[in-house]
């Protein structure tokens, strides 16, 4: 809004009947809709332009919603907009707190940037820029020298200076991930036996987040003790990697591999028991020689059989494909799954489908089977 100082009421001095006589004038008065400030004559005070710029402020990296940015260097494209069409000239003024290149108010020109700043927690930088109005601001026109001023000149700055605030963090995290699995025998490819497999996430930077693949598919994790659940038989390897408030990502982790057996179906001969113990709660019961599970071909580099066992358990005879028979005795300790190595890792790939035959009439409980090429992890540095 415009508004124009009132002239002062003018007090003349003359010399009358060898006196000093007071005489008194009527306000002399702006014209309305200055732009610019005018200066003050003898009789008449100036015009105020009391409607000052405003500024404009456009940063080239926009903080996310944890008031950071990832970048160590920052420019801010600065400018003005005046809503009473004055022609200006105009200027612009900038102020920065927090960092070693805080600085009070100063000119500036369009574009500023400010490299090389030190990573800062979220709302330790401060940007303040101001529009000035250069022509009005060296004038004052309330100063005629025979009126007393009307009203204080209207400051030509923005009063209300474009401020951004942000943080900044250009340093990523570390992920360090932990697979709590133990097997004794494939220590590096663990056989998970469990409904779920625990593993550790950890971040090198608090309130991190962690982003999860499961033979390269995405799958939703958390930070600490988390168990991926259900996972599907076969060969599994995880990774994952941390992303921090800034939206620096880690690496991804080097894969962690572990197996799940692959649940057995009934067939002919076989009957379904259940229990707790059994893995993924079920198994398969025979009681009659001959008895025989044939599974899909496979490539067979270390098989496993997940069994009960106990007094009076019979035996089993194993093959791929055609070759030799291998026989398991499931005698021995109570035990609702143990499991019995059939064909190790190092004894060579086979191919073919897998036969499992029972040999006797003693009972025989079958829980799973592990059957997997003999592939090992490369090493870790």
């Amino acid at each position: 809004m415009l508004r124009h100082r009132t002239a002062s009421r003018l007090a003349v001095l003359g010399l009358l009947g060898g006196g000093l006589v007071p005489l008194t004038a009527a306000p002399a008065g702006a014209t309305p809709g200055c732009l610019e400030e005018t200066a003050p004559s003898v009789l008449q005070n100036g015009c105020d332009d009391s409607t000052p710029p405003e500024t404009t402020l456009t940063p080239s990296t926009a903080p996310n919603a944890a008031g950071l940015v990832a970048v160590s260097s920052m420019t801010f494209t600065l400018g003005w907009e005046v809503s009473d069409g004055d022609p200006g000239p105009f200027a612009l003024e900038c102020r920065l707190t927090g960092g070693p290149q805080a600085h009070g108010w100063r000119a500036c020109t369009s574009p500023v940037t400010y490299a090389d700043l030190p990573d800062a927690a979220a709302g330790t930088y401060v940007l303040e820029a101001r529009a000035v109005d250069a022509g009005d601001r060296a004038r004052t026109p309330d100063t005629a020298p025979l009126l007393p001023p009307t009203v204080p000149d209207t400051p030509d700055e923005d009063p209300t200076p474009a401020t951004f605030t942000w943080g900044q963090d250009t340093t990523a995290p570390f992920v360090f991930v932990t697979s709590t699995s133990y097997d004794e025998i494939t220590p590096t490819q663990p056989v998970v036996t469990g409904a779920s497999v625990p593993i550790r996430l950890n971040s090198s930077e608090a309130g991190s987040r962690f982003e999860c693949t499961d033979n390269d598919q995405p799958v939703a994790c958390t930070g600490g003790r988390w168990e991926l659940p259900d996972p599907a038989a076969g060969r599994h390897r995880f990774s994952a990697r941390t992303i921090d408030a800034a939206g620096n990502a880690s690496a991804w982790s080097p894969a962690i591999e572990f197996f799940v057996p692959r649940n057995l179906t009934r067939q002919r001969g076989w009957k379904k028991v259940t229990g707790p113990g059994y893995f993924r709660g079920d198994a398969l019961k025979a009681s009659r020689r001959g008895a025989r599970l044939v599974l899909p071909r496979a490539k067979v580099g270390e098989l496993r059989l997940l069994a009960a066992t106990g007094r009076g358990h019979g035996k089993v005879r194993v093959r791929v494909g055609r070759r030799a028979w291998h026989v398991v005795d499931l005698a021995g300790p109570k035990a609702s799954s143990t499991q019995h190595v059939v064909i190790d890792r190092y004894s060579g790939l086979r191919s073919g489908r897998i036969v499992i035959e029972t040999l006797s009439r003693r009972p025989v409980v079958l829980d799973a089977v592990v059957a997997r090429p003999n592939r090992f992890p490369a090493a870790q540095r």
